[in-house]
């Protein structure tokens, strides 16, 4: 079984003799195998989440099962990471979640099965970990534990060149389309329309970048046409503005280089928006730009939608009409999605985003200026800049049997013996995907509670909570302050992109290959 992982340890140490490998360098979520005294069980992931001291990581094995029974998620915090990629874990008490089973856990950087030899090793790309549970009341030999997998590199959780940056292909940047490149029976009508969208060198505030998008409405034969840009594909199919079966923006699976996938779960989508109406009424309930965001299954959709049969396909929908800012300058927007209860156990594959001048077709304001030569058509027009999509990873909620602990003060503490019922323990996150994982360390007399979202892999977001823990008192009573502390970093200082096919580590303002070698 061994043989096709040879290459593994190898690689990784090639990579840890080029630089030491930190901590922060190997956190990340990976996906693999996991052998449960030597039953495969592929397609799973474990986590490698930043340690509460110095040099360390936190790792989550998340559904762990052995046999027909499910036994929760395993965490073992602060394992000190050595400069080679090894890891250290002084030999622990296991908790399992759901069952009162108390069992004890090594991880073991040498083991020897017949000429093979496993290892608890990590680099930036790959792990293996290897683990030893011995459960003396219902296991009559230890068993092993071995997971071999590699980083996590998809980068489908945000949105593709939100800022509208870099170089623009035949006047459209890189994931955004219009006019240009619409298709349908009308395409030769509109395909000059370039000018509905340009990028701009009029920035948000604060803004990292250097370039914005704007789109601005016209006329056609006398017909107002919004301005209109989306990540798929705009098909123009009528004269009629409003002709939601032939004018529509679509996300099609098949439709190659015109459709953005996703596969996270995002709680809102946030942009900078300057909306510049021709009429500058603020009373005017017409004067609305529009944003819709669909996260959508592996299949066709398109906005609007011409009937109601995509029941199936929508599984979040975020769409927000917005009014000029006060002094017509920029203003940051954020849309939560509202998700399909329906169609919550489905994957998500696309998002189709759409934004307009105006929330209805053909809608908008328009005044003329001059005559002649001279004559002057003022229509819509909007800015945008920097948009995002953002996954919550705060902890809303954490409970000790039906008692919650508050945010007020700093220090919650609990029994001694808090192990003595580990499903006492509940954390929920505030967002849609975020997950939430119990660290019980009884070293340092505590328990740390991670969040993290979807996008983990990709951001290294997360959040880290202490609650501590006490001897009761001679009633055997807790002691009563109420609070819980928030301890951790929002983000680990190394992030993994995949940057033209190859994936690159990112330490603050540098880049590194996998092997160490710095390219900025």
């Amino acid at each position: 079984m061994k043989k096709i992982f040879t290459t593994l340890v190898a690689a990784l140490m090639l990579s840890a003799h080029v630089f030491a490998v930190s901590s922060k360098d190997v956190c990340g979520q990976f996906s693999g195998t996991l052998y449960i005294d030597w039953d495969e069980y592929p397609g799973r992931s474990v986590y490698l989440l930043p340690g509460a001291v110095e040099n360390s990581v936190t790792f989550v094995l998340p559904d762990f099962t052995f046999g027909a029974g499910k036994l929760g998620n395993i965490v073992l915090p602060n394992i000190q990471v050595n400069a080679d990629g090894t890891l250290n874990l002084e030999p622990s008490t296991l908790y399992l979640d759901s069952i009162d089973l108390r069992a004890s856990i090594r991880m073991l950087n040498n083991y020897e099965e017949g000429d093979e030899t496993f290892n608890s090793v990590v680099s930036a790309t790959q792990a293996e970990i290897t683990l030893e549970i011995a459960e003396p009341q219902t296991l009559p030999m230890p068993i092993i534990v071995y997971f071999s997998g590699e980083a996590v590199r998809n980068n489908n959780y945000a949105m593709v060149n939100g800022g509208f940056e870099g170089a623009w292909t035949n006047n459209e940047p890189k994931g955004w389309h219009s006019f240009g490149s619409a298709t349908g029976v009308m395409v030769d009508f509109v395909k000059e329309n370039t000018f509905q969208f340009v990028q701009s060198t009029d920035v948000r505030p604060g803004s990292a970048g250097s370039h914005s998008a704007l789109i601005s409405s016209t006329l056609l034969l006398g017909v107002k046409a919004n301005g209109n840009c989306t990540n798929g594909q705009i098909n123009a199919g009528s004269m009629t503005a409003d002709d939601k079966t032939a004018n529509y923006n679509f996300s099609d699976p098949a439709n190659e280089g015109f459709n953005t996938p996703l596969q996270g779960r995002p709680d809102s989508i946030v942009f900078w928006a300057k909306y510049q109406p021709a009429d500058r009424n603020a009373a005017n309930e017409e004067n609305r730009a529009r944003m819709s965001a669909i996260i959508t299954t592996d299949d066709r959709y398109q906005d609007p939608e011409e009937a109601d049969n995509y029941g199936e396909v929508k599984i979040a929908t975020a769409v927000v009409n917005y009014a000029a800012a006060a002094d017509f300058g920029w203003q940051r927007i954020a849309v939560p999605f509202t998700y399909n209860p329906t169609n919550l156990n489905k994957k998500p594959a696309y998002i189709l985003t759409t934004f307009t001048t105006n929330k209805l077709p053909g809608g908008g304001s328009s005044y003329t200026e001059g005559s002649g030569r001279n004559k002057v058509n003022h229509l819509d027009s909007v800015y945008l800049d920097d948009v995002k999509l953002v996954y919550n990873n705060d902890l809303a909620r954490f409970a000790i049997n039906e008692d919650v602990l508050s945010f007020e003060n700093k220090i919650a503490s609990v029994d001694e013996n808090y192990c003595d019922s580990c499903d006492a323990y509940n954390a929920v996150g505030n967002g849609i995907s975020t997950q939430t994982f119990i660290a019980f360390d009884a070293v340092h007399k505590c328990i740390f509670v991670y969040v993290i979202a979807d996008d983990f892999a990709q951001s290294g977001k997360f959040q880290l909570y202490r609650v501590n823990f006490t001897d009761t008192d001679e009633e055997g009573l807790v002691d009563p302050s109420d609070g819980l502390e928030k301890v951790g970093a929002e983000k680990a200082n190394v992030q993994k992109v995949f940057i033209n096919g190859q994936l690159i580590i990112r330490r603050g303002n540098e880049l590194y290959t996998i092997t160490g070698k710095r390219i900025q």
